[in-house]
């Protein structure tokens, strides 16, 4: 008879694992994308002159643009400010979650019910972040510059014995530009 119940919890663990696992690797991104936009969100609404000339233009002398780069240090600045409040945010809000037994198991029947299983989420690395800065084409004569900070950050799901580890990324828009060039004055279409 005992030899029948260990059986059997060792194959329901077997049967719970990977779920759990996925779940729990899923819930993780999900808050830390969750914590990531809120925090820049915070950050910028409290600090709008972060964003401010981020850019430095350079005009010809018909005050059209000529060239624009990226300001290191009001960037740097940005970053700074976003990753501390981010941090912030993360080791104030390292949250738990709870799953339904019956979800682990996989069975429709039994999702969302029977007693919660708790699973703690916590960062395991301080909040990293890198600037993407791109070129498109926008139309005629027309560039976009956009500057983009990547948030990425590594966490631990723990659960019942088992400990789950990922990381998450967040791409957060700081900066656009609209460059318009001189528009020709007509087009002659290649010879085949």
């Amino acid at each position: 008879m005992a030899a029948l119940l260990v059986f059997s919890l060792v194959k329901l663990e077997q049967k719970i694992r990977p779920v759990a696992r996925v779940m729990a690797e899923y819930e993780c991104k999900e808050r830390a994308v969750r914590w990531m936009q809120s925090a820049v969100e915070d950050c910028l609404r409290d600090t709008p002159e972060l964003l401010e000339d981020l850019y430095l233009l350079q005009y010809d002398s018909a005050g059209r643009v000529q060239s624009a780069e990226a300001d290191a240090s009001r960037l740097a600045q940005l970053q700074y400010m976003l990753e501390s409040d981010l941090t912030r945010s993360m080791e104030e809000g390292a949250a738990d979650f709870s799953v339904p037994l019956g979800t682990l198991l996989g069975l429709q029947i039994f999702s969302g019910r029977g007693p919660d299983v708790n699973v703690k989420v916590i960062p395991l690395s301080h909040v990293e972040t890198r600037v993407e800065t791109s070129f498109t084409s926008a139309g005629v004569n027309q560039t976009k510059l956009q500057t983009d900070l990547v948030f990425s950050v590594q966490l631990c799901a723990v659960l019942a014995g088992m400990q789950v580890e990922t990381t998450a990324e967040s791409t957060i828009c700081v900066s656009q530009l609209l460059i318009v060039g001189q528009t020709p004055q007509f087009y002659v279409e290649g010879a085949a």
